[in-house]
């Protein structure tokens, strides 16, 4: 039997634990650190630091590290940005992380006391949205559209151990044959006959497996942790020693050395934005000339009379056409020229 280890800091919510537990563990990369962030919610006028990993989010006074938080984003519920009131800042736009963890509820309020930082926003917005988006590295997954064709749609470095065929899946009451794919990430199955009767589990979620005795025979058991209510499967398979064994091995590699899918690069920014200045260039423009006059007094006064009072028709050479006779001083280019 081999047993994997529970990876409990994305899961959790914790208070005031041991300095070794906020330590990353394997697998866990800082993403970002941030110097006087105020824990508004609990800690009103106390400055700590606060660091953003790639599984959870924490933080600790300064003046006591005993004092501190653990925040595994699985438990997020919500994130907004609003104005709050602290007392080392005042009245400033602060992170209300909304989170749920054991049928409890928590809220936690974050205020940067940098002047025109944006990190800690950004920062954490960035990373979460990664969490979010590469739950399939994580999470187990049922009847999911992960397989196309009879093909395992692999994630981003995701590569396939093996496969094995004629694997018969015995989570039900009745057997069903498959196909069963080891990978880098997970264990996958899915039916012969309906590929979207599957299952896909990361080995970050597996806590045991085993043989044990069927109704149909020795097979090979699948346990997750209890995150997962105790999810359990059973696979049948000719020579099951021999993938018992490689099974094992993965787990114990993988458990050690898990890989969680995140990846977020955060680039450095100054503490204060600075404008961006365009230079100023000149145009290669040539200006071939110009014979454009500013309408008269004259034009413009007759075209605001012109429908009040009737002119005289005379004939005009220039059109060849009779025309009402413009005011003295006023030629009909000019007149052309306003109208258009």
């Amino acid at each position: 039997m081999a047993e994997g280890a529970y990876i409990w800091q994305d899961r959790e919510v914790k208070f005031d634990v041991p300095m070794a537990d906020l330590q990353p563990r394997k697998g866990e990369v800082v993403v970002d650190s941030i110097n006087a962030v105020e824990d508004t919610k609990g800690n009103n006028g106390e400055r700590g630091n606060l660091i953003i990993s790639n599984l959870r989010i924490i933080w600790f006074s300064d003046t006591d590290q005993s004092i501190n938080l653990s925040i595994g984003y699985d438990c997020i519920v919500s994130v907004e940005i609003k104005n709050v009131e602290s007392r080392l800042k005042g009245n400033c736009q602060a992170l209300f992380i909304k989170t749920r963890h054991n049928q409890s509820r928590f809220e936690f309020i974050f205020t940067s006391l940098v002047s025109d930082s944006p990190r800690l926003f950004t920062s954490f917005q960035a990373v979460v949205r990664s969490y979010e988006t590469t739950k399939n590295y994580r999470d187990l997954r049922l009847r999911s559209a992960i397989i196309q064709e009879k093909m395992l749609t692999l994630l981003p470095q995701e590569h396939v151990y093996n496969k094995y065929i004629n694997v018969w899946n015995l989570s039900v009451d009745q057997q069903t044959p498959g196909t069963m794919i080891v990978t880098s990430v997970r264990l996958v199955w899915f039916a012969q006959l309906n590929e979207s009767f599957n299952v896909s589990v990361p080995w970050v979620q597996i806590s045991k497996i085993k043989v044990r005795d069927s109704t149909h025979g020795k097979a090979i058991v699948v346990e997750t942790h209890a995150n997962n209510n105790g999810y359990m499967t059973g696979f049948k398979l000719e020579g099951y020693e021999k993938v018992f064994t490689e099974l094992c091995n993965l787990l114990k590699v993988h458990s050690e050395n898990p890989v969680f899918g995140i990846e977020t690069v955060i680039e450095e920014k100054s503490a204060i934005s600075k404008p961006l200045v365009a230079p100023r260039t000149t145009d290669d423009v040539q200006i071939v000339g110009t014979e454009y006059r500013a309408p008269s007094v004259a034009v413009y006064s007759y075209m605001t009379q012109s429908a009040k009072q009737d002119r005289p028709i005379v004939f005009s050479t220039e059109l060849g056409l009779a025309v009402e006779q413009p005011p003295e001083g006023v030629s009909l280019e000019e007149l052309w020229k306003v109208i258009g």
